[in-house]
């Protein structure tokens, strides 16, 4: 895997379903100061994603589950590696859900959501069996055509730009509002710690593609923000629950160019089958490499009936949103930021161990 499709798995990763479900949620809380809030979001995943690199580096060829059992041995390792699986999987169900939420209430709603789980991930689970090599050589051939048809119409609407929009009497106070939005850090940037899975595939330029498609990520996501604050204001898209789709809704073209929500669902079912084949890729290659299991296929599919059951633990989508806000952080951190850290130092104790043995053989 070359390190420019590496950029784009990122890029399209980090990207995945956070364009439609966070600027509804960061304006509300942040109002018209959500874009600043989204920015220090960014810069603290790529802050995270050096930790990872640097973990990484000191094991090369081997992934987060391998690592795991190399540092913490085979008992240890392995409950550290198998909550790495729950994890992954736990995540994939999340963005299945997120994705049948978004076509349940604005293209089907008479369909069922377990119908678009299934599909969706029987289409992923064929993309497992194919390889990572396959999912990085699809997002190389649509992350230009997933692009153009977002940002191209997303300009035509600065015409209802209105800078008064950000004249809200709102007073920021920058702890409080940290504290406030906090799931903005592990949405989507604490997810991205799947990545030291296919960190071992990926060529050269490792370090610089993945950190500049976080960053990549992260400025198109902040500019959207940007965009919905000023188009459709902070009272408005503080209550829409996808605010940059009823941005498309509305756009005009001509008099008789309209409703192009559809290019916009378009966009957004190929960008969550790409992040959502990653993370059922990662799921399924822990699971063989934590049990020594050869054929891929023989765990992708019947783990299709697993994901999308868990995804149908939420009620709705408003208890979803709520979870999010309240507890995703605190869950994240446990594996983003907790788990990495004590490899690492559990590496440098067992390294300096060894070097003491040695001078006291000498």
């Amino acid at each position: 895997m070359s390190g420019w499709q590496l950029f784009n798995l990122t890029l399209v990763f980090i990207i995945g379903t956070s364009f439609i479900l966070l600027p509804g949620s960061l304006i509300a809380d942040a109002k018209q100061y959500g874009w600043l809030v989204f920015i220090w979001a960014f810069l603290y995943g790529i802050i995270l994603g050096g930790l990872w690199l640097y973990l990484s580096s000191k094991f090369p060829g081997l992934s987060i589950v391998q690592i795991a059992v190399q540092v913490l041995g085979k008992w240890a390792g392995g409950f550290v590696s198998l909550l790495y699986v729950l994890f992954f999987i736990q995540i994939a169900s999340w963005v299945t859900r997120n994705m049948s939420d978004f076509m349940h209430i604005n293209v089907m709603p008479r369909t069922p959501l377990s119908v678009f789980n299934i599909m969706i991930l029987a289409v992923c689970a064929y993309a497992v069996v194919k390889g990572i090599e396959s999912i990085a050589m699809v997002c190389e051939l649509l992350s230009l055509l997933l692009t153009l048809p977002f940002w191209i119409p997303f300009s035509i609407m600065i015409q209802e730009w209105d800078w008064q929009n950000f004249n809200v009497p709102y007073v920021f106070h920058p702890w409080e509002t940290f504290l406030n939005t906090r799931y903005a850090l592990a949405f989507p940037f604490m997810e991205a710690v799947s990545f030291m899975m296919i960190f071992p595939f990926a060529g050269r330029r490792l370090n610089l593609a993945f950190l500049s498609g976080i960053g990549f990520a992260g400025i198109n996501l902040t500019l959207s923000i940007l965009f919905t604050i000023g188009v459709l204001g902070v009272e408005r898209a503080s209550h829409l629950i996808y605010p940059i789709f009823i941005i498309f809704r509305e756009m005009e073209f001509t008099n008789f160019i309209e409703h192009l929500e559809s290019v916009l669902s378009i966009n957004i079912l190929l960008i969550v089958c790409i992040k959502l084949s990653l993370l059922f890729y990662c799921a399924v290659l822990a699971i063989c490499q934590l049990f020594e299991v050869k054929e891929r296929g023989v765990v992708a599919y019947p783990l299709i009936w697993i994901i999308s059951a868990y995804a149908l633990f939420f009620k709705n989508i408003v208890e979803n949103v709520n979870w999010v806000k309240m507890y995703l952080f605190n869950y994240y951190a446990l594996y983003a930021i907790v788990i990495p850290a004590v490899l690492i130092i559990c590496a440098r104790m067992r390294k300096k161990g060894r070097f003491r043995k040695r001078e006291t053989a000498t």
